[in-house]
């Protein structure tokens, strides 16, 4: 895609010309208003200004004003991600954001969950905390027949959905143990160590998400 269409504004009807990769050649494009398919094929976004081939009418290009609408169309498709777990692992999570923002509803559980497993899962958190976390987890919360269990459930974006993948995947945990690695994590980070620069970070994030 050229700068031109990087930087320039675009209307309905205005022409351009762009790479078809279906007719392998430059051709002349018209642009209008199409539903446009995610590149991985899940989905599409709808009525998106995209530049369109004269010769076989296919989407070749979209220009820069569009790519916000098609991030947000992205978003809203979302995945389900639920876990029974022992009632003291939602207990921690909603003292954590109790200690981030005494204002915070569970709503806030979605906002640190998914904060750290993106931070686990690209690597800005090493993969061995989790590992440690898990151990100490099953160290100090061992699980008793009959205990008390609450569902945590959170729709989520395929890509935190794939970050959770990609978390099971890498250290050999189930979906459950991943989740509730992450839940220690914060509890150790926030409700133990209450660390200052974390703190101020999740606070303002709280005051964004509210």
């Amino acid at each position: 895609m050229s700068e031109a269409m990087h930087t320039k504004l675009y209307d309905e009807g205005e022409k351009s010309k762009a790479i078809c990769e279906g007719c392998r050649q430059l051709v002349n494009t018209t642009f209008s208003r199409r539903d446009v398919p995610f590149s991985d094929g899940k989905g599409e976004a709808k009525n998106i200004l995209a530049a369109v081939c004269d010769l076989c009418d296919e989407v070749v290009a979209i220009p820069a004003q569009s790519t916000p609408a098609i991030r947000e169309a992205r978003q809203k498709e979302v995945k389900a991600i639920e876990a029974h777990l022992p009632a003291i692992y939602l207990d921690m999570l909603d003292l954590a954001a109790y200690l981030i923002d005494n204002s915070s509803s569970t709503e806030f559980r979605k906002v640190l969950m998914t904060l750290y497993l993106h931070r686990f899962a690209s690597g800005e958190y090493p993969r061995e905390r989790l590992l440690k976390a898990h151990r100490s987890a099953l160290e100090r919360f061992k699980e008793q027949r009959g205990a008390a269990r609450r569902r945590l459930s959170m729709k989520v974006s395929p890509r935190i959905a794939e970050d959770i993948q990609s978390l099971v995947e890498d250290t050999t945990m189930t979906q459950t143990e991943v989740i509730k690695s992450v839940i220690y994590q914060i509890q150790v980070d926030v409700i133990q160590a209450r660390k200052p620069a974390l703190m101020r970070e999740l606070g303002a994030l709280s005051a964004i998400s509210a």
